[in-house]
């Protein structure tokens, strides 16, 4: 029996630490911009189709802000390690709504693969690059 509890302690050990939380670092803490592209819905008995629009995402160390059209949502996330080393996975949930984005960052090409919300496909967030301003001679 003594046996049986030292093997569930160690395995929750090691499941625990493949799942584990980490913190992002600040070179990844930016915006990204993207595009989700046109798609169909299903709204009651009509096929509807929803245009293209534009989404925006700043990502901070504990928040995230995501702007889609002229909805704006935050929130606090997870960031959780994957299979994949180039890659991290964020969860937020929004506020006020018991819905969950799902987020994968992809730190080489330093761009983000938003998981669409069903029917919404997927879209990918390209960092954006801030011009420096340069000071008048």
């Amino acid at each position: 029996m003594k046996w049986v509890i030292t093997f569930v302690f160690l395995l929750a050990v090691v499941v625990d630490s493949s799942a584990q939380s980490l913190q992002l670092k600040r070179k990844y803490c930016k915006e990204y911009q993207g595009e989700i592209s046109q798609y169909s819905a299903l709204l009651g008995q009509e096929i509807v189709e929803i245009s293209p629009s534009k989404i925006e995402l700043i990502l901070r160390k504990d928040s995230l802000y995501m702007t889609i059209g002229t909805s704006h949502y935050y929130g606090n996330y997870s960031a959780t390690k994957t299979l994949n080393p180039d890659e991290i996975i964020l969860v937020m949930e929004r506020k006020n709504a018991e819905i969950e984005e799902r987020f994968i960052l992809n730190l080489p090409n330093k761009s983000i693969v938003r998981k669409g919300i069903s029917p919404q496909p997927d879209t990918l967030l390209i960092r954006v690059k801030k011009s420096r301003k340069r000071e008048p001679h």
